[in-house]
């Protein structure tokens, strides 16, 4: 992914938190989905972290961090 599609989609993502539309994201070693709204990261322009609800019980939170990779 080059620099450029990276700072897009961290520009995307700062507008969306503006607008506040939810995602549903599904992370590889947990089977659970969760919904949240993703933030840029203000220690690192490649990264976001979302505040996420599980999906199915809708009583786990967690507060990811990920690669926008």
């Amino acid at each position: 992914m080059t620099s450029e599609l990276i700072e897009q989609i961290h520009q995307l993502i700062t507008m969306n938190r503006q607008i506040g539309n939810t995602y549903t994201v599904k992370m590889k070693d947990i089977p659970s989905v969760f919904v949240g709204i993703p933030v840029p990261s203000s220690a690192d322009p490649e990264k976001f972290i979302m505040d996420v609800t599980n999906k199915e019980t809708e009583d786990e939170n967690r507060i990811i961090e990920a690669n926008i990779r």
